[in-house]
């Protein structure tokens, strides 16, 4: 994704040529399924328009649910979204259902993740840590 100019890209050749997509809505996130890397899902920026699928590379999308959020994708089990609220959600369904799994007490302005461990950037600048797949936060580091 080119954020710079709005642009869903993918490359069929190690990325020498590049092939602009059509994107379900605008989009404020996106995560490759971490088994299939011809799986993406995609939430719109817009509340109301939710979460699009693809499972041909970002060629074709379909509607799979509501939640907007920012998303992490680290194992095929735990799709991870952190809303506007900062309530995370985690789905093992790959979005179409999502349980609430805590919540990091601020609105988060970036998502990451690896396993069970989940790092979090709030608009503040605060980053919070969880090591228990967003049920329990801790401060890493303030501004």
């Amino acid at each position: 994704y080119d954020a710079t100019s709005d642009r869903l890209l993918a490359s069929a050749d190690g990325g020498r040529a590049w092939d602009v997509l059509e994107r379900p809505a605008p989009l404020l996130d996106f995560a490759p399924s971490p088994r299939d890397d011809r799986q993406l899902v995609a939430t719109a920026a817009d509340l109301g328009q939710g979460l699009y699928e693809s499972r041909d590379g970002g060629r074709s999308w379909s509607p799979i649910g509501g939640a907007v959020g920012l998303l992490a994708w680290p194992r095929a089990d735990a799709l991870y979204l952190v809303d506007g609220r900062g309530d995370v959600r985690v789905s093992a369904d790959a979005g179409r259902t999502f349980g609430i799994r805590g919540s990091i007490g601020g609105q988060p302005a970036a998502l990451i993740a690896r396993g069970e461990e989940l790092l979090v950037a709030l608009h503040d600048g605060t980053i919070k840590r969880s090591v228990d797949g967003g049920r329990t936060w801790a401060v890493r580091s303030t501004p």
